[in-house]
């Protein structure tokens, strides 16, 4: 019987292996032990060692009509070959899977222990990254070289030495009197911040680099992996006078450091410079000379992502190549100088290979001047390994060059793959470079014609080219876009179309020229920056009004694969660079990412979401007639909070952009610090809170309305009331807020769900004795105050009699939520207690009498093995 044998022409060039298995390997909830890995290694490079071998041996690949070795007969080669393609690609897929799992192995060892959070330990180190100012102080990378002096913590505990670390240190550095961050400082008076590759010894607080997690959302964890960060934390006053904070003698001279200080002093000139301009386009400028991003104000952002320029305000791979393009073609009119380009330099290297080499030296410096981030590096890998598979001739074919590329990326960055820039990139050069394969119509020079119709042609050739390329980025990035951005920029093609040559081709090369004489000769740098800055300005006011409808993006739900497939090979058709019969056809396949909508809870059910939004409180509440959000999470710090970090994101990703109710439950910012955001970035209908009209929380909305007790409504079969707050006043120990604290109570047939807001036990007493027991009884209770031990009191919880409880609380939070005591009385009332810190996002569906809830804990259910486990009781 004669076995078929796997098409050689089905799989994916070889290097693709490399990306699948990293693929694969990041599926993991947990990591084999690290001698499983590295036996696997060797054992996928020895296959793959052992077919290469065979394959030469058995004469693969002779002409046509001769013989195999050993007297095999020539139709037996493909089918020898396909088996050793097969077994090549298996093993390599093998290797780089194993590769992928060793070096997370690492990364992951990196990571401070358990048992070393929480504890104050006196170390020294220095600055290795950039400080970033925040509203209360700054932020930086501090690599730990030792400890020093006391530990405040058991002295079986490791000192965390040889660990970048990222620290925020309150403002007043060493001010006494001052408070940061509930620590009173220790100082005589306040020393000036910490600079890039300064010694310093400083009292730490470390924790793990946990992060929120939501469905859909950016991963903090994974970056800190990807960063090699061990920890984060911040610095404290010193307990002990012969420790204090203070800087040391000496600096690091690592490259990092000192590439960083380098940045440093850059960043301070330009912003210097351009003092007297306009503040959010100097940042802009300080962002593309040295890739300082958190110079650009955080409002800015919304309205770079509603235009679709986001990716030009940043070093993204756009700028570096476009920045070695340059620089190739200044070295390819240099080499033709005779002075320069001499022919025993030539024969030696030849100019292709000069002027490969003088772009990508460009592109590095300039990734390294922007702080040598990931996306940069990808950027620099992937141009290294296209230059050399084009100029040594090895590869022929785009797809091998992309794989290859992507491979060698994937080696030295295994955690590439996992980010939406990695796909963006590919994608786009991808479609670019095949849509411009097409055989196009350039103006041939004629002599006769006047110089001026010839300059037109030339003008319409080029604005044709520059057609094109926005065409074929646009269609290309709209599948990525609808899978990790859940929106499409309806104006992106009109604002790139203008904002890209303005970015690319003036702005940025000019603002590298400005940076570039700042310091030898500042008034011209900050003249030339003076007039990057005017222009930079003219870009702003003109993203503006098209970023202002609410059509300008639209929110799509994130795509399965068959979808982003079925778009994917669809936009491939459109750009083919060769004829395709009914090619308007596939612009049908594409409508299913438009076609995408979140439907809802099924009838009969009611869907309760608790995102994970750190230390403050907000639930999405949905029924088959409309959704309810309670609450709108804690502000960060600055103009970082949860609205547009969580809250947005998310129902984007989930094709929502309606809310029919926000409910602010009180002034707090953990609870209303995200309001802004939520009704600049969905459509909502109204908004109840305790709160005045002119209150920021509220201002916004269209139609407000107080909560007030005995105030109900209903949507088709489930009941909303508001229990509290009511005409009379109660005492709250922690806030005077939390006294006046909306209380919902929402009934479905499906059962009864109680938000709690920040009521404390004296309102709990008071809704005990005021209302009858059944208007208290749910199956599912968001916990007062965090689980505060101030509230969650027994009578109240009896009276509630909750199946489940959900707790929406930050890791580590310094009030202690939830409380032991609280914890003890939530166990004692035989509810389950599920917690945002410990558990991620939860999301309950109740589904009526007799069937029990569905539960979803995003951290439980969807392990990965680079997420930090929390073993909270």
């Amino acid at each position: 019987m004669r076995l078929p044998v796997f098409p050689i022409g089905l799989l994916p060039p070889l290097p693709a292996a490399v990306l699948v298995a990293a693929l694969l390997a990041h599926r993991l909830p947990e990591l084999p032990p690290r001698w499983v890995s590295a036996v696997l290694l060797a054992a996928g490079l020895l296959a793959l060692s052992a077919a290469r071998g065979r394959r030469s041996r058995l004469g693969l690949g002779v002409p046509p009509g001769v013989g195999a070795p050993g007297g095999g007969s020539p139709a037996a080669v493909p089918r020898r070959e396909a088996i050793l393609a097969l077994v090549r690609f298996v093993a390599l897929l093998l290797a780089a899977g194993a590769w992928t799992m060793l070096r997370a192995g690492q990364s992951l060892e990196l990571r401070i222990a358990p048992d070393q959070e929480g504890v104050d330990f006196v170390v020294r180190g220095h600055v290795a990254g950039m400080p970033q100012a925040f509203e209360r102080g700054e932020r930086f990378l501090f690599r730990i070289e030792r400890c020093v002096g006391p530990s405040a913590g058991p002295a079986s505990v490791d000192c965390p030495e040889g660990r970048d670390v990222r620290l925020a240190w309150y403002r007043h550095f060493g001010q006494a009197g001052k408070v940061e961050d509930g620590e009173r400082t220790g100082g005589p008076r306040r020393q000036p911040g910490p600079q890039p590759g300064e010694r310093w010894q400083l009292t730490v607080r470390l924790k793990r680099p946990h992060g929120l997690l939501n469905p859909g959302a950016f991963d903090s964890e994974l970056r800190a992996l990807e960063e090699g960060i061990a920890a984060t934390g911040y610095v404290r006053a010193s307990r002990d006078p012969a420790w204090p904070n203070r800087r040391l003698a000496g600096r690091s001279w690592r490259p990092g450091p000192a590439i960083e200080a380098a940045r440093t002093v850059l960043r301070d000139a330009i912003l210097a410079a351009l003092a007297g301009e306009r503040a959010d386009a100097a940042g802009v400028v300080a962002a593309l000379s040295i890739g300082d991003q958190a110079a650009i104000p955080g409002a800015w952002w919304e309205t770079f992502n509603r235009t679709g320029v986001g990716h030009l305000m940043s070093i993204s791979g756009l700028h570096i190549t476009m920045l070695a393009g340059m620089a190739g073609g200044l070295a390819r009119r240099a080499l033709r100088h005779p002075r320069i380009g001499r022919p025993a330099l030539l024969e030696r290297c030849p100019a292709d290979r000069l002027k490969w080499a003088f772009a990508l030296a460009a592109a590095f410096f300039y990734s390294a001047l922007a702080g040598w981030g990931i996306p940069a590096q990808r950027t620099c890998w992937m141009l290294a390994v296209a230059g050399l598979a084009l100029l040594g001739g090895r590869s022929q074919s785009l797809a091998r060059v992309l794989a290859l590329s992507a491979a060698v990326v994937t080696v030295l960055d295994p955690w590439a793959p996992l980010s939406a820039g990695f796909w963006l990139s590919f994608a786009s050069v991808s479609a670019i470079v095949w849509y411009g394969s097409q055989e196009t119509r350039q103006p041939r020079p004629d002599p006769g014609r006047p110089v001026l119709a010839q300059a037109r042609a030339k003008l319409v050739a080029v604005l044709t080219d520059a057609l094109r390329t926005q065409w074929a980025a646009t269609l290309s990035l709209l599948p990525l876009g609808a899978l990790f951005f859940s929106s499409f920029s309806l104006v992106g093609p009109l604002a790139n179309a203008f904002a890209i040559p303005l970015v690319s081709i003036v702005i940025t090369p000019l603002a590298l020229l400005g940076t570039a004489l700042l310091l030898p000769v500042p008034p011209v740098g900050g003249l030339v920056l003076g007039a990057v800055c005017t222009a930079t300005g003219w870009l702003l006011d003109a993203l503006v009004p098209l970023a202002e409808p609410r059509l300008a993006i639209a929110v799509l739900s994130a795509p399965g694969w068959p979808a982003t497939t079925v778009a994917a090979l669809a936009i491939a058709a459109l750009l083919a660079p060769f004829r395709v019969p009914g090619r308007p056809a596939a612009f049908a396949a594409l409508l299913p990412l438009f076609a995408q909508a979140d439907s809802g809870p099924a009838p009969g059910s009611l869907v309760v979401t608790a995102l994970d939004v750190g230390q403050g409180a907000a639930i999405l509440v949905e029924t088959p007639s409309g959704r309810l959000l309670f609450d709108t999470g804690p502000r960060y710090g600055g103009e970082s909070e949860a609205g547009a970090r969580v809250l947005v994101p998310w129902l984007r990703s989930r094709g929502i952009e309606r809310l029919e109710a926000v409910v602010v439950s009180h002034a707090d910012d953990d609870h209303a610090g995200g309001s802004a955001s939520v009704l600049a970035g969905m459509r909502v209908d109204w908004v109840a809170s305790p709160l005045p009209d002119d209150h920021p929380a509220v201002a916004p909305a269209a139609e407000r309305y107080r909560c007030w007790r005995g105030d109900r409504w209903r949507w088709g079969e489930v009941a909303f009331e508001f229990l509290h707050p009511g005409p009379e006043r109660t005492t709250a120990q922690k806030s005077s807020t939390n006294a006046t604290s909306c209380v919902l109570r929402v009934e479905s047939p499906a059962g009864a769900v109680l938000l709690t807001g920040d009521i404390e036990a004296a309102q709990e007493r008071f809704l005990v004795e005021k209302l009858e027991p059944r208007w208290l009884r749910a199956d599912l209770l968001v916990a007062p105050h965090h689980g505060s031990n101030g509230s969650s009191s027994m009578p109240f919880l009896r009276a509630v009699s909750p199946t489940l409880a959900i707790v929406q609380a930050g890791y580590r939070n310094r009030f202690g939520h939830p409380g032991d005591k609280a914890r003890v009385r939530y166990e004692a009332a035989g509810a389950a207690l599920m917690r945002t810190d410990r558990d991620g996002a939860i999301s309950v569906t109740l589904r009526g009498p007799g069937q029990a809830p569905q539960v979803t804990r995003l951290r439980q259910d969807d392990r990965r093995y680079w997420r930090v486990r929390v073993d909270a009781p």
